[in-house]
């Protein structure tokens, strides 16, 4: 069995049974032919039964941004908010806008080819089985967004949650069950990775996963085998830059939320701080006053701002790096120790100054409530500091001039770039979410999701009365063609392009 702890109070939550590796075999094969029966339905016939989750999860808000928080640490308003609220918004995105993004038959322009009565369309189809593989921040909002797009698309779906968070992921199945769609068309598995995951990896059609960059990389080299496709979401190490002309009240507002939320457990959360040396001063004097007026505690408490950790093996790891860090030369300007009021994974909101780019706490993920501070002076320094990282994810830009910060912006090599905002741009389901470099390959969301889940088929019409005209044989009359074939290609010569 799987405990579920509650990382605030160490309670326990309830348990889960540990799937079976030897039932793996039969579960893809109902997923399988699941899938074939799902698949045989019409676009937005799949879209119409899907979009029913939103009725079941609006039935059980509270329910669910509870359970959220016990599993996870979080308070329940922001599990709502960040969570369920999410998952409602981009499946009702997702409703009206899959026939528009996969329903249609794409003509491709085929120039001279089209002279000869040749015709070109691609159409998207599903993959088959697509494995979902989910984090235990988000244990709702990330793997639910995922399920949802697989499906519409015409997939069947296996979802492994984080042992961290198995309740959850029961209840994202249960809401499933409670549609009418295939049996066996989602089917959820319970096990710690290490278990579990390679036979998953063998035996889907596509891996979907959010997590570690070293579980990404290992996940990546395990389907290279059988060339099973991968979307990774991995670590990030968010930058946000301040220039002197930001609205300094808000950014400051921002940035410590944009640290804070979720006990800094966000691959997207800001985690490196850059601020111009002009307001440097004044704007870590106001963050610092803020940060220590946050309430941490239980966090189905009213009133409490920032909850547990997930684990004691998380907030241990983010002790050690703190230490780390001040044994590199940074200082704790507030908090820095696990929270001595609580028996839970509780840490301190902490904020780490006199910070240089080539420290292991700026170069390295934390994870966890812990911001390093940098000083840069001018707009090259600090573009060249923030791309110097293993990670692109996310990072933001603050100025007043917005031609100025998309400037900037179009420099910072990472998968988005906010101006003005922090970290909540993956609640836009539109837009798309990944990263670059060690934070993963692929997107999610929006068009760029549903592409990944589905291949593109390629579909060629011919309707030339005669030969092709490259057929054999090579007589006479081909040579012929041949130079007719060179007059065309001189005819694509681009010339007199200025340098």
């Amino acid at each position: 069995m799987i405990e579920s702890i509650n990382p605030a109070t160490l309670e326990l939550n309830g348990k889960v049974k540990e799937t079976d590796l030897e039932k793996l075999d039969k579960i893809f094969e109902n997923s399988r032919k699941a899938q074939k029966i799902w698949a045989k339905l019409p676009l937005k016939a799949r879209a119409r039964k899907i979009i029913k989750v939103n009725e079941v999860v609006s039935q059980q808000f509270d329910e669910i941004s509870l359970l959220i928080s016990k599993e996870v640490g979080k308070p329940p308003s922001e599990a709502f908010t960040n969570e369920v609220y999410g998952v409602v918004d981009s499946t009702f995105h997702y409703y009206i806008s899959v026939e528009e993004i996969l329903g249609k038959v794409e003509e491709i322009p085929l120039g001279f080819y089209e002279s000869l009565d040749k015709r070109s369309f691609l159409l998207y189809k599903p993959l088959g089985v697509i494995c979902v593989i989910g984090p235990y921040n988000y244990p709702f909002a990330i793997p639910f967004q995922q399920i949802v797009q697989s499906l519409m698309a015409g997939n069947s779906v296996i979802f492994k949650p984080s042992s961290d968070t198995v309740l959850v992921g029961q209840k994202i199945q249960e809401i499933f069950d409670s549609i009418n769609i295939p049996e066996n068309l989602v089917q959820t598995v319970f096990g710690d990775g290490s278990k579990i995951g390679n036979s998953l990896v063998d035996k889907a059609d596509k891996i979907l996963f959010t997590g570690s960059t070293s579980t990404g990389k290992k996940i990546m080299q395990r389907a290279a085998q059988t060339l099973t496709e991968v979307t990774l979401e991995l670590g990030g190490k968010s930058a946000m830059i301040v220039f002197p002309d930001a609205d300094i009240e808000r950014a400051v507002l921002a940035a410590r939320w944009g640290v804070f939320t979720n006990s800094g457990q966000v691959c997207a959360s800001v985690k490196r701080l850059y601020l111009h040396s002009d307001i440097y001063d004044t704007f870590l004097t106001k963050l610092i006053q803020l940060t220590k007026e946050l309430k941490q505690g239980i966090p189905t408490e009213p009133g409490v701002d920032i909850g547990a950790m997930i684990n004691e093996e998380q907030l241990n790891f983010v002790d050690k790096m703190v230490k780390i860090g001040v044994d590199e030369g940074a200082k704790i300007l507030t908090g820095g120790q696990r929270n001595p009021n609580f028996k839970g994974y509780f840490y301190e909101p902490t904020i780490l100054a006199d910070a240089t780019n080539d420290m292991k706490v700026v170069q390295e993920e934390i994870f966890g409530p812990v911001l390093v501070v940098l000083k840069f002076t001018s707009d090259t320094e600090v573009i060249e500091m923030v791309n110097n990282n293993q990670y692109g994810l996310t990072s933001c830009v603050w100025t007043k001039d917005i031609k100025f910060g998309q400037k900037i912006a179009e420099e910072i090599d990472t998968g988005t770039v906010m101006i003005n905002e922090v970290v909540y741009t993956f609640a836009l389901a539109p837009t798309p979410w990944g990263g670059t470099k060690n934070s993963g390959i692929g997107r999610s969301h929006g068009k760029l999701g549903f592409y990944e889940v589905v291949r593109p088929l390629h579909i060629n019409i011919d309707q030339y009365k005669g030969p092709d005209l490259w057929w054999i044989p090579y007589d006479n009359d081909y040579q012929v063609i041949v130079e007719n074939f060179k007059n065309i290609a001189k005819s694509l010569v681009v010339q007199d392009l200025d340098d």
